[in-house]
């Protein structure tokens, strides 16, 4: 009734894990998708796969190229258990362009590596995860080599909202928190750094009261295990710097402490180790509504 092989079927699940499936009620599930199938039917896709999630998490953008315009949308779920790579999520990206396996391919994996896996809601990865790329080429413009970097940076706004959506509206989150590593040695370095501090309890539940404690994101660059100075590094929540070279400004914290009470946070450490590169991640606040949501799980 689908009108393709299996090898043409992509399967993705979620759930308890350890749990199986209901495959009868999959099965009746892909024949009620499959009469209800229409063009606008996006949102409601977006809709059907969420758990845990408080609002559906969808992104459609339309390019302009000189052989003519061609669009990328995408759908995703996921709000708990989110560390890459990737955990509990589930993203689903198509292109109505024509683009050679190998070429979607390679560009999903790049832009994935900082957008999807440069998200964290908890540091808690489960079995199940996913990526997909589709192109069925039926806009009629055909993406070659010249047209990779348009496709790249399509699919990196795409990728990045969904990714940033689902840390928005993690379990129990109340603010959406960039964090910004610079001055690292290597990407790998600024990205470890930036992970540690992301994963951190002690930074989240801070975040979360309201506390600007730079001392926790001190303590959390140091241990990530890359090279750190203590005396050249700096921190900043927000527009206020409360630390650089080995001193702390807490005349500032008030300021800082009035930044905090907003819904999208934004803190800055530098390493101090005067390297040239950088990382960025997002992650959330932990609250008490995270606690109860996990603590109930299966009851």
């Amino acid at each position: 009734s689908v009108g393709c092989t299996p090898y043409q079927l992509l399967v993705a699940s979620t759930g308890v894990i350890g749990v199986s499936l209901d495959i009868q009620k999959v099965a009746r599930g892909v024949g009620t998708g499959l009469e209800n199938l229409r063009p606008d039917g996006g949102h409601d896709a977006a809709l059907a796969i969420m758990t845990t999630d408080v609002a559906p998490k969808e992104k459609a953008v339309k390019v302009q190229t000189s052989r003519g315009p061609f669009h990328v949308g995408g759908i995703a779920k996921g709000a708990g258990m989110i560390e890459p790579m990737m955990a509990t999520m589930l993203a689903f990206v198509t292109c109505d362009a024509r683009v050679a396996p190998p070429m979607l391919r390679r560009a999903i994996k790049e832009v994935t590596a900082d957008t999807f896996n440069a998200i964290t809601v908890d540091g808690e990865c489960s079995t199940n995860d996913c990526v997909i790329a589709l192109a069925n080429g039926a806009g009629g413009v055909e993406i070659d080599e010249g047209g990779y970097p348009a496709l790249v940076e399509v699919l990196r706004a795409v990728c990045q909202h969904l990714a940033v959506e689902i840390v928005r509206g993690g379990e129990g989150a109340t603010k959406l928190v960039t964090i910004r590593v610079t001055g690292a040695g290597s990407r790998a370095d600024a990205q470890r750094a930036a992970r540690t501090i992301a994963n951190s309890p002690l930074v989240k539940t801070a975040i979360h009261g309201g506390d600007p404690n730079w001392g926790r994101l001190v303590a959390a660059a140091g241990r990530s295990g890359v090279p750190f100075d203590l005396e050249q590094a700096a921190v900043t929540i927000g527009p206020v710097e409360l630390f650089r070279n080995g001193q702390p400004f807490d005349e500032l914290a008030p300021q800082a402490a009035a930044y905090l009470q907003g819904r999208e946070i934004v803190l800055h450490v530098d390493l101090g180790t005067r390297g040239p590169y950088e990382a960025t991640m997002w992650t959330c606040d932990f609250s008490a509504e995270y606690v109860r949501i996990n603590a109930d799980y299966r009851t």
